[in-house]
């Protein structure tokens, strides 16, 4: 009998609109080889019976940028989330912000390390406890706003100046959020988390992002890295920052 294990799961959603993606569509290749995951209603894609150790792998779709993620089998099953982001061909239906953003690294620093935007989507979570202890796989919340516009299970930035980090929101039950990995840090009371995406830039340096309306984005490059805030109006937004 052949033993089929799942060693990754990866949901995938539309940056954009947050609806899943039809994964029909989905070109996947690992380790720089095709590869056919297993597809599933509801934007899911399953990877199995994966070699231990680290692999890296990337998709592409008509309408969006190409992403690329890594992941390590040979545990249990690993758990990503994936927002696949706009890009040329994308079929816009509405106004549209647009960031272009021109990334200045450190001497040293890697030349395409990954960068997190993050930016509240009418909803905003905050941590209820007076503290969140490092180490913990599960946190109070307080949800201000519509729950139903945030990406959950998704990924947050935990905006914390220092000691700010990308966490993994597996489930919100009532007020108590469970994480897919646990804290790096302590936060106290209040300290808020915004759902975020991964980017990485150009050649340039230069990354594209898009938002159905005006916010403020918070720019993060971990770890360790300052969070910085973007305003954006509607249309486009040109702005450089250094990291």
């Amino acid at each position: 009998m052949i033993r089929v294990h799942a060693s990754a799961v990866c949901r995938v959603r539309d940056g954009f609109t947050g609806q899943p993606v039809e994964t029909a569509g989905v070109l996947c290749s690992l380790d720089g080889q095709s590869c056919r995951p297993v597809c599933k209603p509801g934007g899911y894609l399953i990877l199995t019976n994966l070699p231990a150790g680290r692999h890296v792998l990337i998709l592409t779709a008509a309408g969006f940028q190409r992403e690329q993620m890594e992941l390590t089998a040979g545990g249990g099953t690993e758990e990503l989330d994936v927002s696949m982001k706009p890009g040329p061909g994308y079929p816009f239906r509405q106004s549209v912000t647009r960031l272009e953003l021109r990334v200045r690294r450190a001497e040293g620093a890697a030349g395409n390390s990954p960068l997190w935007l993050a930016w509240t989507a009418g909803a905003e979570l905050a941590v209820a406890q007076t503290t969140a202890e490092s180490g913990a796989d599960s946190l109070r919340l307080f949800c201000k706003g519509q729950r139903k516009l945030l990406p959950i299970p998704g990924m947050y930035l935990l905006a914390d100046g220092e000691k700010s980090e990308i966490v993994s929101l597996r489930a919100l039950e009532g007020e108590t959020g469970e994480l897919s990995r646990p804290l790096v840090h302590a936060h106290s009371r209040s300290r808020t988390l915004q759902p975020a995406q991964c980017f990485r830039t150009d050649a340039d340096g230069t990354l594209r992002a898009f938002f159905p309306q005006p916010c403020t984005v918070t720019a993060f490059s971990p770890p360790g890295g300052q969070c910085e805030s973007l305003p954006l109006q509607e249309g486009d937004n040109l702005r450089e920052i250094r990291i």
